[in-house]
């Protein structure tokens, strides 16, 4: 293949690839190894491609049309097919007949035309579009109608291989010559039959009927055109199911080219309908204007060089039906990210305010969603969702919204700390001692009013002194005192004994300064304080407190 057909075939190759793994990689939402390994086989089949397309050579058939025989590839003017009857004798040996208005190329059989264009577009893709078919007919050459219809048939099917071939369907041009009184070349396009003859401007056809003897020719003419029409024209229109109609572009007619007297569809045709016979007068001959010229004006407008082809066609297709998929990927990511953020609304809607637990957790996922999509906003949304109708302002407005209703739970209470009960080791005890004086009864009573024993609570007595003596013996005065107390409400208030915990802490801690009278006062004393324990004060069969606890706990925490 030659290397101004390799070039295009590579970039059309690389854009198809691009085209593929831009679609792959950004919008069909699949992992990572399944994408590699499409990307791999991509690659692989567009190398293959490639090599397959440089190996390729042109065939080798008498189809195959040289550069020689066609015009330059930089001029834009029609290029005329010739196929059908007789054509040794308009092109006498040479292939091609060029003019200052387009070329003649012949190509002999009709069922040839496939080929010929085949061989063209290969060597030259761009002309392709300059190409159109005319069909050169002599009715005095046939002998069977049928015959006759089988050939345009097969012009019929030739035409529909040639619209596969190259996506577009070329304009046909139908031309016959009949016997009879000569005329010039009468050609119709559309409705308007126009007489063009040769080094002249084209005439109307109603304007030369009526010039000199040209009325004696009408018949011949009319009759010519109706064999056109129900022969020719009728075979290209007539509805088949397996080639499409091929509409004629124009028709170019002439009479006065007088075979040997033999029977002929024309004669015949002529005969039954008219009774008149032609013959040859002595000193006539063939017309010089062989090829009707005037048709490849009419064919101008429509030549025009392919700007890459069919393989460019494909290739837009291609990036058509990418552009499609991604912009449907695109509309349903879109759709997914809606229904997620909707789920997690859904969600957070329908647990109650109360339930910290599992409405924090739902917080939790709206936050996330909002982080997500204030990411995107600041750096652009994915490619995957930018193609359709990106909703991340309308949602992150509805996360804000919901997560602006969070109300944290209330901060738990704090716990008493422990009451105290100081009590003043002078107005219970004499000095130096550790039983209890006569008439404290009534200051123990008052003090110990709230104090109560109940399970899971250790009521804790714990004895002090200043700092005057040994500390050996405040260490001992201290517990005796406390255990004295600790004795008295034991036996008053029928408590058991593991509801209390005894202490003596001797001058270790004071509360006052030992320097003064008054604050050695303070520092004499004793202490009962409720501490929790879950083993402590626990009467028979009553749980423990930690169990009432832990209860009270989960309790909250379901809440």
């Amino acid at each position: 293949m030659r290397r101004s057909v390799i070039i295009p075939v590579a970039l059309h190759i690389f854009a198809a690839v691009a085209t593929l793994l831009w679609l792959l990689w950004y919008f069909i939402p699949t992992g990572n190894v399944f994408n590699g390994l499409a990307t791999l086989l991509i690659l692989i089949l567009a190398g293959w491609t490639v090599f397959r397309n440089c190996r390729r050579d042109a065939p080798a058939s008498d189809a195959t049309v040289s550069a020689s025989d066609l015009p330059l590839p930089d001029i834009a003017d029609p290029v005329v097919l010739v196929c059908g009857d007789r054509l040794d004798t308009l092109f006498q040996g040479s292939p091609l007949r060029k003019t200052a208005q387009g070329w003649w190329l012949r190509t002999d059989d009709v069922s040839r035309l496939t080929d010929v264009v085949s061989s063209i577009q290969k060597q030259f893709p761009r002309q392709v579009g300059q190409l159109s078919v005319m069909y050169r007919c002599l009715p005095d050459q046939h002998q069977d109608e049928a015959v006759l219809r089988a050939t345009v048939k097969t012009l019929r099917q030739q035409s529909k291989q040639i619209q596969s071939l190259t996506g577009f369907t070329l304009p046909v041009v139908l031309s016959a010559d009949f016997s009879g009184p000569e005329t010039p070349w009468v050609i119709v396009r559309g409705d308007k039959p126009m007489v063009c003859q040769v080094n002249d401007s084209p005439q109307a056809f109603i304007d030369w009927q009526q010039v000199d003897d040209n009325i004696m020719a009408l018949p011949a003419v009319e009759q010519a055109f109706s064999f056109i029409r129900t022969t020719l024209i009728n075979e290209l229109d007539k509805p088949d199911r397996l080639t499409p109609p091929v509409p004629v572009f124009s028709v170019a007619m002439r009479l006065g080219v007088v075979n040997p007297e033999a029977p002929s569809v024309w004669s015949a045709w002529l005969s039954s309908r008219t009774c008149l016979q032609f013959s040859r007068q002595s000193g006539q001959t063939t017309p010089t204007s062989v090829f009707p010229d005037a048709v490849l004006p009419l064919l101008a407008p429509f030549a025009s060089t392919v700007q890459g082809g069919q393989r460019t066609r494909r290739l837009i297709l291609l990036i058509w039906l990418c552009v499609l998929t991604a912009l449907g990927i695109s509309a349903l990511n879109n759709r997914d990210l809606i229904r997620q953020v909707s789920a997690d609304l859904q969600r957070w809607n329908a647990i109650p305010m109360n339930h910290y637990r599992p409405k924090a957790a739902s917080l939790a996922a709206l936050k996330q969603d909002a982080l997500l999509l204030e990411r995107w906003q600041r750096q652009g949304e994915p490619l995957r969702y930018s193609l359709g109708y990106y909703p991340g302002q309308r949602l992150w407005l509805a996360l804000q919204q919901a997560i602006d209703t969070w109300t944290p739970p209330p901060a738990p209470e704090p716990k008493p700390l422990p009451k105290i009960v100081r009590l003043d080791s002078i107005s219970l005890f004499d000095s130096g001692q550790s039983a209890l004086k006569e008439g404290s009864t009534k200051i123990l009573v008052n003090a110990l009013v709230g104090i109560k024993a109940k399970p899971g609570w250790l009521i804790v007595v714990s004895g002090h002194t200043d700092n005057t003596g040994s500390d050996q013996l405040n260490q001992t005065l201290s517990l005796q005192r406390a255990e004295a107390v600790r004795n008295w409400m034991r036996d008053t208030g029928d408590v058991p004994e593991s509801c209390f915990a005894v202490q003596g802490y001797g001058d270790s801690r004071p509360i006052a300064s030992n320097d003064t009278p008054d604050g050695r006062a303070h520092n004499r004393r004793v202490e009962i304080s409720l501490v929790p324990q879950a083993d402590a004060c626990r009467l028979p069969g009553t749980k423990p407190a930690s169990q009432d606890v832990r209860d009270v706990s989960t309790q909250e925490m379901e809440k």
